[in-house]
């Protein structure tokens, strides 16, 4: 079982905005900060990928199971800042997401030429953050989000 990924298709938005259908603002914080407004739609997705957002999905056995973003990247230093990451909420809980994430950072190194990741993950996802430091992120440290949220930054070496 080897994850693919590539480029989000547009026509593939559809999933990302079942994944959150039953779920309320704050799971939409968790994963997408203030990158998107609540309730998701597709045309949110879609409005980001026409403004040049590297939106990435990830495909296991011809399903896709996740999205993951490059929010910013400084090409010089070859580092980036990702996020956004989130699983078909169907299959959480089984280590796909680890997989997922490792075939990202891959992906990024190999194919995008980053050398160094950060990201940032709220204090009480205790899954994220164990995902995070299975793939080998380091914590920081903690900064404060507006509404009060403590994110840790992470980073992890390619």
């Amino acid at each position: 079982m080897k994850v693919i990924i590539n480029r989000l298709n547009s026509n593939n938005t559809h999933l990302i905005v079942n994944w959150c259908k039953n779920k309320d603002e704050s799971f939409l914080r968790q994963w997408a900060g203030n990158g998107y407004s609540y309730p998701l739609t597709e045309q949110q997705i879609c409005d980001r990928l026409a403004d040049g957002a590297e939106i990435y999905e990830a495909h296991l056995d011809d399903k896709m199971i996740g999205t993951i973003e490059v929010i910013s990247r400084n090409k010089q230093e070859h580092t980036a800042l990702i996020g956004r990451f989130v699983l078909d909420q169907t299959i959480v809980q089984k280590g796909l997401g680890t997989k997922m994430l490792l075939a990202f950072l891959e992906y990024c190194k190999e194919m995008l030429g980053i050398r160094e990741v950060t990201l940032f993950v709220f204090d009480f996802n205790f899954a994220a953050h164990r995902c995070y430091q299975k793939c080998g992120f380091v914590e920081e440290g903690i900064e404060e989000r507006p509404n009060g949220w403590k994110a840790i930054r992470m980073r992890k070496l390619l």
